[in-house]
C-alpha cells in the first residue's frame, strides 16, 4: 500500500480538474469579504451591555439570544452588531473577552467592564450595576431639565413683556406725551432726554448670552472652561458634581471587579463624561504607578471635591476602597438631589420676583412721564 501522500500526489496528478476545484474553492474562501469594522458609540454600547446583562442573568445562550434582540433593535448599526456577536460566538470564539478578534468594537471602558465581569463570575452584576448607575443619572438629569423648565418658560415670558413695554408701548406713549409738553412749554422736573433715549431689548441680551454660553468654551482651554462652569450660580456645583459622580462610579464599578486602580484609572480615558477629567486621568495613573496613593494624587488637585478625601483615604487604609468609593457616589447624589430641589423651591419665586421688578420699574417711568400732565390739567382748572 502507498503512503498517503504519494496517493494524494497521484491523485492530484491523474485529476488535474479536481486539483483545479480545490484551488478555486480556497480562492472562493480566500475573495469573502471580511465584515467591516463596527465601531458603537457610547449609548448604542450601553445598549448592548443592557442586553448582554440580561442574557447572563436569564442563562439563555449568548447567541440565541443576540440574535433575539437584534429582531428588536431599531437601528441598523446595532442590529448589525448584535447579528455578528452571535456570528462569532457561534463559531467558538469569545468576542467579549478578546475585542482584539472581534468585529464589534466598544468603547474602551465597556470591554474591560465585560473583561473583568467575566474574569470575576459575576458578569450579569457588574453590567446590572452600570446599567443602575446610568439609570440614576439619566433620571435626574429628566427631573432637573422639570425643575428648571417652569423658571426658564417664566423668565422667557417676563422677558416677552418687559421688551413689549420698553420697546413698543412706552416709546409711543412717551412721544405723545413729550411732544404735548413741548408744545405747551412745560418746565419739565426730569430731563426729556432720558425718555428719547433708544430702548433696549432685553430678549436680545438674554440670546446673546446663550450664544456666548455655547461659544465661550470652545475658545478656552478644559480647566479653564470647568472653572468657568462652577462659577455659575445655583447650576454650576451640579456639572461639577456629575462629572466628579460620573468619574467615580466608573473607576469604583472596575476596582470592585479586581482592576488595579492605576489601570482603572487608565481605561476612564475615553469614557468619562468631562473633557477635563479625560486629560487628568492618564496623569493621575502616572503618579500612582510612581507610589503615590489615590487619595494623596486627589490631594492637591482643585478638579475633586475635597470632601471625599477624607473616605477614599480611609479605603485604602482599611482595603475597601471600592466601599469608600460607594460612599463618594452616595455623598455626591445627596448633593446633587438638594441642589436640584432647591432649584425647583427657588425658581418660580426668584422669577415671579423679577417679573414684578419688571413691572414696578415700568410703573415708575409711566407715573415720572404723566406727572407733568396733572399740572397741566390744574391750569385749565
Amino acid at each position: 500500500m502507498q503512503p498517503p501522500l504519494n496517493s494524494s500526489s497521484h491523485s492530484s496528478q491523474a485529476d488535474p480538474l479536481a486539483s483545479d476545484s480545490e484551488e478555486g474553492i480556497v480562492l472562493a474562501h480566500a475573495e469573502t469579504p471580511r465584515p467591516a469594522l463596527i465601531q458603537l458609540s457610547e449609548d448604542e454600547s450601553v445598549e448592548l451591555l443592557r442586553s448582554i446583562g440580561q442574557l447572563a442573568q436569564s442563562g439563555m445562550p449568548l447567541d440565541e439570544g443576540l440574535e433575539a434582540f437584534a429582531a428588536e433593535v431599531s437601528g441598523p448599526k446595532l442590529k448589525r452588531a448584535f447579528l455578528q456577536l452571535a456570528q462569532e460566538i457561534r463559531a467558538g470564539g469569545n468576542p467579549f473577552a478578546d475585542q482584539d478578534l472581534s468585529f464589534v468594537r466598544l468603547p474602551q471602558f465597556h470591554q474591560s467592564l465585560l473583561v473583568a465581569g467575566i474574569q470575576s463570575n459575576r458578569l450579569g452584576d457588574t453590567l446590572y450595576d452600570l446599567l443602575d448607575e446610568e439609570n440614576w443619572r439619566n433620571e435626574y438629569w429628566r427631573d432637573l431639565w422639570a425643575a428648571l423648565s417652569y423658571p426658564f418658560l417664566l423668565a422667557l415670558i417676563t422677558l416677552g413683556v418687559v421688551d413689549l413695554l420698553n420697546v413698543v408701548v412706552m416709546p409711543l406713549i412717551q412721544t405723545e406725551f413729550l411732544s404735548i409738553y413741548e408744545e405747551f412749554e412745560l418746565d419739565l422736573p426730569f430731563d426729556p432726554m432720558i425718555f428719547q433715549a433708544r430702548s433696549i431689548s432685553w430678549t436680545g441680551f438674554f440670546l446673546l448670552g446663550l450664544v456666548g454660553i455655547f461659544l465661550v468654551p470652545a475658545c478656552l482651554k478644559p480647566p479653564q472652561v470647568a472653572l468657568l462652569r462652577r462659577s455659575l450660580p445655583l447650576v454650576g456645583k451640579i456639572f461639577w458634581w456629575y462629572e466628579s459622580l460620573d468619574m467615580i462610579m466608573k473607576l469604583r464599578i472596575l476596582i470592585s471587579q479586581g482592576v488595579p486602580t492605576s489601570k482603572a484609572l487608565r481605561l476612564l480615558e475615553d469614557s468619562v463624561s468631562s473633557r477635563r477629567f479625560a486629560q487628568l486621568v492618564p496623569i493621575w495613573a502616572e503618579e500612582m504607578e510612581s507610589g503615590k496613593t489615590l487619595a494623596d494624587v486627589w490631594q492637591y488637585d482643585i478638579d475633586v471635591p475635597s470632601s471625599i478625601l477624607p473616605l477614599v483615604r480611609w479605603g485604602e487604609a482599611t482595603g475597601k476602597l471600592g466601599e469608600a468609593l460607594q460612599s463618594c457616589e452616595l455623598l455626591l447624589k445627596d448633593r446633587l438631589s438638594l441642589r436640584r430641589e432647591l432649584i425647583r423651591k427657588l425658581g418660580p419665586p426668584l422669577i415671579t420676583t423679577i417679573v414684578l421688578a419688571a413691572l414696578f420699574w415700568a410703573a415708575i417711568r409711566l407715573v415720572v412721564l404723566v406727572m407733568p400732565m396733572f399740572d397741566l390739567l390744574s391750569y385749565f382748572w
